[in-house]
C-alpha cells in the first residue's frame, strides 16, 4: 500500500497545483462563456469620454452601433444603464438615445458624490457593451501652497500591488501547501522525508 501512495502522491500534487492554476485563470477571466442565438447583427460598443472623472463632474457616455459590415446604424435607440456605483447618487440624463447618421448616440453620466468605480453598459440590436469609470475624489490643496496636496502615505510612488504579483504569491502559498502535505502523507505513510 505504501508503494502505492509513493507512486501516486507526485501526481495528485500536480494535479492539485494544475486546478489551482486553472481557478485562478477563470476568477481572472471571469469564468463564464454565453452565447447568443440568432447571433446578433453588427456591433455595439460604449465609450466614455473620461475614465478617470473626478467626483461631482460629468462624462459623456458615446454608443456606436454598427452594421454587419461596419457601416454605421443611424435611427437606432440605445438603451443606457448604470451597471453599478460606488454610491447611491449617480444618475444618467436619459436612458435612452437615437443613433445619428454616424451611428452615435450620447448621454451625459453625473459621477456623483462617492469615489469609485462606475459602470455603464448600452444596449441595441440585442447587444451589450459596457464601460467604466473610476471617480476619483478631488484632491485637497494647502493653503498658502497652490496646487499642492498633503501627504497621505497611501500610494506614494508605488501605484498599489499588481494583479501578478498577487496571483504569483497565491500560486507560492498553494505551492507550498500541496508541498507540506505531501511530506505529511509521506510520512503517515512510514516513508522518511529525503535529506
Amino acid at each position: 500500500m505504501s508503494e502505492l501512495l509513493r507512486k501516486i502522491l507526485p501526481a495528485i500534487a500536480l494535479a492539485a497545483i494544475g486546478l489551482l492554476v486553472a481557478l485562478m485563470v477563470l476568477t481572472i477571466a471571469g469564468g463564464t462563456a454565453s452565447a447568443q442565438y440568432p447571433p446578433p447583427a453588427g456591433s455595439v460598443t460604449v465609450s466614455l469620454s473620461d475614465t478617470t472623472p473626478a467626483t461631482g463632474s460629468s462624462v459623456t457616455v458615446t454608443c456606436t452601433v454598427l452594421d454587419t459590415v461596419g457601416n454605421p446604424v443611424a435611427g437606432e435607440v440605445c438603451v443606457f444603464t448604470i451597471v453599478s456605483q460606488p454610491g447611491t447618487d449617480v444618475s444618467l440624463s436619459s436612458t435612452t438615445a437615437v443613433t445619428n447618421a454616424q451611428g452615435i448616440a450620447t448621454v451625459t453620466l453625473y459621477t456623483g458624490s462617492t469615489a469609485g468605480a462606475i459602470s455603464v453598459s448600452a444596449e441595441a440590436r440585442s447587444i451589450e457593451s459596457q464601460a467604466t469609470a473610476i471617480a476619483e475624489a478631488a484632491t485637497p490643496t494647502v493653503p498658502g501652497t497652490p496646487g499642492a496636496a498633503p501627504p497621505t502615505g497611501v500610494g506614494q510612488g508605488d501605484g498599489g500591488t499588481p494583479l501578478a504579483l498577487w496571483i504569483v504569491a497565491i500560486g507560492a502559498a498553494g505551492a507550498l501547501g500541496l508541498a507540506s502535505l505531501l511530506v505529511v502523507l509521506r510520512s503517515a505513510a512510514g516513508r522518511p522525508r529525503n535529506r
